[in-house]
């Protein structure tokens, strides 16, 4: 069903599983075109009137912008593949990587070069669609190139957002004022990490004070990329690694809503079609050899690439290697070696083993599911912008007082309630924020579930007098917490609680 179809009905009762429509203009949406509608006869030329036109345009486009950031190395462009289901990004360190690139839906595969000095031209894609694996073919060099925009005609993913593939952090000192501006157009963000530390800490922080302040645990999903290397890269790496997420989840809380582990290269191949019957024949031949001897050879990339006795040529295990890396041959051959039968089913196993549908799952409920919300935050920031930008006429005045007003009026909607709290997660982040251990997780959890029953801690399908008591309860904490915390930052966030918990109680009870 087209989400906007009933957008000027719907309620705001926040205990529906329809109340977020998942892409498309929901009723949040609606509210700030219809504020568009209303302000911008009233704007004369200028930064007010170019935000409404940027956010018509930007309400104007049918699926989510997620963008995927992270350091240089982290994976990015190889989780891009696995949610596009197709090799559409450049991988490995070339000079396509150091690009912004846009991925979404078009009537034919094509790449759009968009020059810093303003031209626009179309290139041929890669065979298949895609980036060209030769920078050459862009047509200019890298340093004159804004952006590229990747239109592919069939695409898991482009149904459902629009993806944006960052360059490293730590590339040119830092994000340049591209990478910026696409992370600040972005409604959503997936943090990758191959190995979490420290500097993931730091560069997060970093994105939110250059990029946009809106990246927080309310719309920042981390993604531990390359659990498959955890460790010794040998054995059963999901243990380690879910340990791993769940400690960054905790080291990170405020930042991110939670940290979630895939093997990336696996991933990128179980949801691709690269693989084909004749890789599982290589497979196979692989599971009828010795199996201490591939064990062996297993130990590290260099002793499989070396492995001359083996069953396979050096070409045909640089393949297989490419494909699927030290842990997804061992899991094919396992796979193989049970009875699995036929490349489809193989592929099958391979997307269980690299953990990706776990991550969309998670992606659905706190991106795709809550689209009106982050979609209209979004909008909001780039009028908000417009409206506070230099100096304005006394003429200016009437109107940029109604797009204020009409701003105000949209974020007091109760289904914008929630996205209040994103101040109170960037302060926990940057340890502005003191509360106990219990309220953390109660404001985390209130900050970040996507139904009325997650906010409040319950289990789905709660019925209305449950969530009416939970709500009530809470409300009751937060209020008490409003007017004896020590400190006016916690007061306030309390107070933001509190009435959030109390829009929970009307719904339930209406």
């Amino acid at each position: 069903m087209n989400a906007g179809a009933d957008s000027g009905t719907r309620t705001g009762n926040l205990n529906s599983p329809g109340h977020l429509p998942g892409n498309g203009n929901g009723e949040l949406c609606a509210r700030v075109l219809r504020l568009c509608d209303a302000t911008e006869p009233m704007l004369p030329p200028g930064p007010a009137v170019d935000a409404v036109a940027a956010v018509r345009q930007r309400l104007g486009e049918r699926t989510l912008r997620i963008a995927v950031g992270g350091r240089m190395n982290a994976g990015k462009s190889t989780l891009v593949n696995a949610l596009l289901g197709r090799r559409l990004a450049a991988t490995a360190a070339t000079e396509c990587t150091m690009l912004v690139a846009w991925f979404r839906r078009g009537v034919q595969n094509r790449v759009e070069v968009r020059r810093a000095d303003g031209r626009v031209y179309h290139v041929p894609s890669a065979p298949g669609g895609g980036i060209p694996r030769d920078p050459a073919r862009l047509g200019s060099p890298r340093e004159e190139i804004e952006e590229i925009v990747v239109e592919v005609t069939d695409s898991l993913g482009a149904d459902d957002y629009t993806l944006v593939d960052t360059p490293g952090m730590d590339t040119l000192s830092g994000l340049d004022e591209v990478a910026m501006r696409a992370l600040a157009q972005a409604d959503a963000l997936l943090y990758v990490m191959p190995h979490p530390g420290t500097g993931d800490a730091e560069a997060l922080q970093a994105l939110r004070m250059k990029a946009d302040a809106r990246m927080t645990a309310l719309n920042v999903v981390g993604v531990l990329s390359r659990v498959d290397e955890l460790g010794s890269g040998v054995g059963d790496p999901w243990p380690g690694a879910r340990r791993v997420a769940a400690t960054y989840t905790r080291r990170l809380t405020g930042m991110v809503t939670e940290v979630v582990p895939v093997a990336g290269l696996l991933a990128q191949t179980a949801m691709g079609d690269e693989f084909t019957e004749r890789d599982t024949a290589l497979v196979r031949r692989l599971a009828a050899s010795d199996s201490v001897a591939l064990d062996r050879a297993l130990y590290s990339p260099d002793d499989f690439l070396r492995w001359a006795d083996g069953p396979l040529s050096a070409d045909q295990r640089q393949r297989v290697f490419t494909l699927l890396g030290r842990y997804g041959i061992a899991t094919a051959v396992a796979a193989v070696s049970s009875g699995v039968p036929g490349t489809r089913a193989l592929l099958g196993e391979l997307r269980r083993a690299s953990g990706i549908d776990p991550l969309l799952d998670h992606m659905g409920r706190r991106f795709v599911y809550a689209a009106d919300r982050l979609r209209a935050a979004a909008a909001l920031g780039v009028l908000e912008t417009g409206a506070a930008a230099g100096q304005a006429p006394p003429a200016a005045w009437p109107g940029l007082d109604a797009l204020r007003a009409g701003i105000d009026a949209v974020r007091r909607h109760p289904l914008m309630r929630q996205q209040e709290l994103a101040t109170a997660l960037a302060d926990l982040a940057g340890e502005r924020l003191a509360l106990s251990e219990p309220d953390v997780a109660s404001l985390v959890t209130l900050a970040t579930g996507a139904t009325a029953p997650a906010c409040l801690g319950l289990a789905p399908g709660s019925t209305p007098a449950a969530l009416s008591a939970a709500a009530a309860e809470q409300a009751a904490h937060w209020r008490r917490l409003e007017f004896t915390a020590p400190s006016r930052p916690a007061q306030r966030h309390a107070r933001t609680a509190r009435e959030l918990c109390e829009a929970f109680v009307f719904d339930a009870r209406h």
